[in-house]
Parts: C-alpha cells; sequence; structure tokens
C-alpha cells in the first residue's frame, strides 16, 4: 500500500482552511462523502475531537468506547455536511451560469460599443468632408427664409380663401337677385309689339320723306284734334329784336338742321313773344326737333305751352314722350305716372289721367 506524504495539506469544505493530512490520519479532521472537514469546524458541529476523548491510558489500538450523544450529534454533523456541500454545488452553478451570462453580455456590449464607435468615425469622416461652419450658417439661413416665405405665404392663400369665400356668397347673392329680378321682370312682349309698330310707321314716314321735301308727323292719338299746318312765322312781328326775327324766318327752312339751330336759339332767348312760333315745331317731322322744343318749352310757362306737351305724350317717339312728360311734371309741380316705354293702350290710359287733370286745373293755372 502506497504511503502518504504527511506534509499533504487539504482545505476545509466549510471554511477553507487549510487541514494538514496528519489531522485525518490521526483523526482531528474528518473526511464524509468526499468533502473535508477541519478540527476548526468539528467543534463547531458539537463533536469532541478524538483526541480529547481519549483517556491517557486507553491507547489507539484500543479506543475505549464513544456515548451514544457523541455518535448523534456526528451524524447530524454529516448531513449538515452534505447540505452545505449541495448548497455549495448549486450556486457553483448559478454563480457559473452568471458568469457566463456576463461574459456573455459584456462580449456583446463590447460589439455594439465597437459598432458605435464605427459608426462615429464614419460619421466624423463625413462631417470632415462637409462644408465650413460659415456654409451651414448660409444654408441655415436659406431654410430661415425659406421656411418665413412658405409662412408668409400661408398667411396669403388663407387671406384669399376668405376673400373667395366672400366672393363666392357675393355671386350667391347676386345669383339670387338675379332670380327674383329674373321672377319679377315684367312681360316685355306687347312693348316689343308696339314697338315693331312704330318701326313699321317710321319706315313709311321715312319713305314718305324721301318722296316729299317736308312732310307733318302726328300721332293716332293726336289725330282727332285738327291738323295745324306748317308754321308761317312772321319775321316782322312787332318788337323781336332783329336775330329772333332771323331766326323765326329760319323755321320755315327745308333743312332740319337749320331749323334744330333756330328752335335752340329761341328757346335760348326765353322771350316769351316767340311762344306762338315754338309751338307748332312739337309736330315738326324731325324727331330731335321735336324733343328740342318740348324740352325747352318748360321755360315758357302757359296754358298753350301745357296743351302742347299734353299732346306730345302721345308722340309716336320714345323719346319725345319721356321729354314732353318731363317738362310737365317740372312745369305742373304734378307727379301723375307716365312710362313712355310702355304700350300703345298703357300710355293712352296715363296720358288720359293727365288729361283729366288738366281739364280741371286750366282755368287756375296762371301764365
Amino acid at each position: 500500500m502506497e504511503t502518504r506524504n504527511p506534509l499533504e495539506v487539504l482545505f476545509c469544505d466549510l471554511c477553507n482552511a487549510s487541514v494538514p493530512l496528519s489531522d485525518v490520519q490521526s483523526g482531528a479532521a474528518r473526511q464524509t462523502a468526499g468533502k473535508t472537514v477541519g478540527a476548526c469546524c468539528l467543534a463547531a458541529l458539537g463533536a469532541t475531537s478524538p483526541a480529547q476523548s481519549v483517556a491517557p491510558t486507553t491507547s489507539l489500538a484500543n479506543p475505549a468506547p464513544r456515548p451514544h450523544g457523541d455518535s448523534k450529534a456526528m451524524s447530524v454533523g454529516v448531513v449538515l455536511l452534505g447540505a452545505i456541500a449541495a448548497s455549495t454545488l448549486f450556486l457553483d452553478f448559478r454563480i457559473g451560469e452568471a458568469v457566463e451570462d456576463s461574459s456573455l453580455r459584456i462580449t456583446r456590449l463590447a460589439e455594439s460599443v465597437k459598432s458605435q464607435s464605427d459608426v462615429i468615425q464614419d460619421t466624423s469622416l463625413k462631417l470632415d468632408s462637409l462644408a465650413s461652419r460659415a456654409d451651414l450658417d448660409r444654408i441655415e439661413g436659406r431654410f430661415a427664409a425659406f421656411f418665413q416665405g412658405a409662412e408668409e405665404s400661408s398667411q396669403k392663400l388663407a387671406a384669399i380663401a376668405i376673400g373667395l369665400a366672400d366672393a363666392r356668397t357675393a355671386v350667391e347673392a347676386l345669383r339670387k337677385s338675379v332670380e327674383r329680378a329674373g321672377e319679377s321682370r315684367p312681360d316685355y312682349g306687347p312693348a316689343l309689339d308696339d314697338l315693331r309698330q312704330q318701326l313699321q310707321q317710321q319706315a313709311a314716314a321715312i319713305a314718305d320723306l324721301a318722296a316729299k321735301p317736308r312732310a307733318a308727323a302726328v300721332d293716332d292719338a293726336a289725330s282727332s284734334m285738327p291738323k295745324e299746318s306748317a308754321p308761317q312765322p312772321n319775321p316782322a312781328a312787332d318788337g323781336l329784336p332783329p336775330a329772333l326775327a332771323h331766326q323765326i324766318g329760319r323755321l320755315a327752312d327745308a333743312d332740319e338742321g337749320a331749323r334744330f339751330e333756330a328752335v335752340d336759339e329761341l328757346l335760348r332767348s326765353k322771350d316769351a313773344r316767340v311762344l306762338p312760333s315754338l309751338l307748332p315745331m312739337a309736330k315738326d317731322s324731325d324727331t330731335f326737333v321735336r324733343r328740342l322744343v318740348v324740352e325747352g318749352l318748360r321755360d315758357f310757362p302757359s296754358r298753350e305751352t301745357v296743351d302742347a306737351l299734353v299732346v306730345a305724350l302721345a308722340d309716336p317717339e320714345q323719346i319725345v314722350r319721356s321729354s314732353a312728360w318731363i317738362s310737365l311734371k317740372a312745369m305742373t309741380k304734378q307727379d301723375l305716372p307716365f312710362d313712355a316705354s310702355a304700350g300703345r293702350e298703357a300710355r293712352q290710359k296715363a296720358q288720359a289721367k293727365w288729361q283729366e287733370w288738366w281739364e280741371k286745373s286750366r282755368s287756375a293755372f296762371g301764365g
């Protein structure tokens, strides 16, 4: 049998203290289930050291029998040692796993740090290749100007949108107004028929004028009244200035332009002595001469003037009828309605109302 080296040293599995092999051989330390418990821990387990329990007179070959209590304490110690050993092995296993996991985490962290370092280095290289700080400032300024312009454009667009909304509202209101106007629009059919008849009459009158040097135009409504012949003014009228006498002579001129000028000069004079020569000109063949006469007669208030203006309400031309109505209102201070553009029947009714009023008021009218 091989002899062990007495200097070999073991370690206590409980406190990790060194245990000489001689203690194991002498019984001061014990080995159980592959675990070593030194003399330092046997006392704590309640086991009396074998060396202390041996009587001085007892030899090693014949040891004295141990007490029953000592054997029971030893069994408890052995069980405790087993439990401690199992706990130690479990803790070693868990510590190993934790160490392995920590190592793996450290390895991954190192790889991540290296990757981040590569990214930072690459970014640093790219930044080194970028423009200088002054260029970046200029770019930043351009971006700021762009955003400011975009904000202003947004505000302008908002204002345009509001304007469009207002315009849309106005257009809608105008559309409704047009619809209402269309609904209330009078029927112009009769007026157009009357106008067509007047145009036919005018065409006939023009044909007559082309055939004759002078013709008198009289409305159908005035046909029941006695027709007057062409004015025969007397240039030698007593008391008239030679200039007015000359203009009265021009009233018989075949040229409508000359007659128009003569009427204009006589009206401008506002001399009541020229009225007898002006009244017949309200039935002149030229439309413009008749309109000028009925317009200027408002400055010559008299019963004869009102008579001529009431008759002129039936003139074939709308412009003459309208001028006669305006002169009547200005001279008589009456506001009887009359629509010069209405149909023949409506105009005749309105003229009849003026005639009725005039018949009642003629005697009291001064002038």
